[in-house]
């Protein structure tokens, strides 16, 4: 039989044409899927504790890339579409779905359990809320409870009365705090002239223990920020990336609150060793005094949130045993 070489040799340089190909596109198939995490709220370790968790347990497939935002928040359905993944302050977008403010309620959870359960109840309204907007909650995460600081100590409700007050910050304000407080009966003014000042944040604020000698765990609010993973990014991940993601975020939850009650500890020494007067658990009818100055504004924020808020309210509190 008559070898045709001809033949052969365009067989031949089409394979060696073929091979850089197939090498290539086996490269292609190695990279890690790239995945932006926008975070709306700047100082935040457990957004990075999940970035790196994400990244490492994926086993090549995924890598979360960091994008820190100056901006405070976005529209939650702008947010679904402009990133992989969100991170950002829950009530941040309450003025659009008021579910999502029920941790900025004053009063309403006294420790980190009754923030755990509170959050236990409302998971699943929290996690229907995002669906209509194309996000899937993947984490939460506490900050450091509102706290009292004061130039003297608070002894009793009476000793409320008439004090100038002022909240620390921007979302105390947008939150409503100052209508619990002037229900007690103390009055406006600025930071500088305050001798009552409520804080609130991941900060312990040490700096205040040059101008405060007494503080307060009030624990007015535990607020939470929110990690989310877009509905249409997540459903194009494979089955093995989407648990990732959602280990991931169950890790870093974990983590942070773990963190939190912790971290609520070292101040306290912190503070006691700067010669701060700290007090872990208010008189009785201070804490009475503020729930039932609360109270108002909680069920205000139930009215808004309809029939949802109402049964989280009740749930709540039957779980706690203060109904």
């Amino acid at each position: 039989m008559k070898c045709n070489m001809g033949e052969t040799r365009r067989a031949f340089l089409a394979s060696l044409n073929a091979l850089p190909m197939s090498l290539l596109s086996v490269r292609i198939e190695a990279q890690p899927r790239q995945l932006v995490l926008s975070s709306y709220y700047l100082h935040s370790e457990g957004v990075q504790l999940f970035v790196d968790k994400a990244t490492e347990s994926s086993g090549g497939t995924i890598q979360v890339l960091l994008e820190r935002l100056i901006i405070h928040t976005r529209p939650l359905q702008m947010m679904s579409n402009a990133s992989a993944l969100a991170h950002y302050y829950a009530a941040g977008v309450s003025n659009v779905e008021p579910i999502l403010g029920l941790s900025t309620l004053p009063m309403l959870a006294g420790t980190f359990d009754e923030a755990e359960t509170l959050l236990r109840i409302a998971r699943p309204y929290y996690t229907s809320t995002l669906a209509r907007h194309g996000q899937i909650l993947l984490a939460t995460e506490p900050w450091r409870p509102a706290a009292l600081w004061s130039s003297f100590p608070i002894q009793s409700v009476s000793d409320l009365r008439g004090i100038r007050f002022a909240p620390l910050n921007y979302v105390a304000e947008r939150a409503g705090w100052m209508r619990t407080f002037k229900r007690l009966g103390v009055r406006s003014t600025s930071l500088s002239d305050a001798e009552l000042m409520l804080s609130s944040g991941e900060s312990g604020h040490m700096k205040f223990t040059q101008e405060f000698g007494c503080f307060m765990e009030l624990f007015f609010a535990a607020q939470l920020n929110f990690l989310t993973a877009s509905q249409k990014v997540f459903d194009t991940l494979t089955e093995a990336q989407r648990h990732v993601l959602v280990a991931a975020g169950r890790d870093t939850e974990f983590a942070q609150w773990k963190f939190a009650r912790d971290l609520l500890r070292r101040e306290h020494q912190g503070m006691a060793a700067r010669g701060v007067s700290v007090v872990t658990q208010p008189p009785a009818d201070v804490l009475a005094a503020f729930r039932t100055a609360a109270e108002p504004d909680i069920q205000s924020w139930a009215h808004s949130a309809g029939a949802d808020g109402t049964a989280i309210l009740a749930d709540y509190r039957r779980a706690i045993g203060r109904e």
